[in-house]
């Protein structure tokens, strides 16, 4: 019985111990706000630079950087205009090229390819923390670059979706990604309007 008495002395010495150094780092770690006005945290959302210049850092869009290139659409990204660029990764263009037949971007015919990029720009800022958005149970349709409509929603998850309620519709994998000309929305397929 001595022995656990000891033991359990230890254990409650431990504690008293451990719990001012707790609250130390605890409270370290809080930040103070200056005043009353609201100071935005950036939670990781907004970036300071353009879509063009996002999709050129970004390794997993190489190959949407390359059919950017070669359709001359820089402007279109690199812009102050501001729009909801939809930026399909690499591996949506490598399933796109080998469905049809392509080895690379250059092989792509670029009557072909810049109606698939233009689709994927939307003409309005669509980010789905917009209480429009969240509120509304059905898809929006918004005009594109192409001059074809989008239809952009959530689930009840609120994972952005693309053309909910077509005959073909997309889960953003990655979304609210906010560069300085509007709102990245990344999928891992080349999406397009099938009603």
């Amino acid at each position: 019985m001595k022995k656990n008495n000891i033991t359990f002395r230890k254990l409650h010495l431990a504690k008293v111990l451990l719990l001012p150094l707790t609250l130390a780092v605890m409270f370290a770690s809080c930040e103070i706000q200056e005043d009353y006005e609201y100071v935005y945290g950036n939670p990781g959302g907004k970036v300071n630079m353009t879509a063009w210049e996002f999709i050129q850092t970004t390794d997993s869009l190489s190959l949407m950087e390359e059919a950017i290139t070669a359709t001359g659409l820089q402007s279109l990204y690199s812009g102050t205009t501001v729009r909801t660029f939809i930026a399909p990764r690499n591996s949506a263009f490598r399933a796109f090229m080998k469905t049809n037949g392509f080895t690379d971007i250059g092989d792509i015919p670029l009557d072909e390819l810049e109606p698939v990029l233009k689709y994927h720009v939307v003409n309005a800022k669509v980010i789905f923390t917009d209480p429009e958005l969240l509120q509304n149970d059905k898809p929006i349709s918004y005009p594109t670059e192409s001059g074809a409509v989008m239809f952009l929603s959530h689930n009840s998850s609120y994972q952005g979706l693309i053309n909910q309620g077509t005959k073909k519709s997309w889960t953003i994998i990655t979304s609210n990604i906010e560069p300085t000309n509007g709102v990245i929305h990344v999928t891992a397929d080349i999406v397009y309007l099938s009603l």
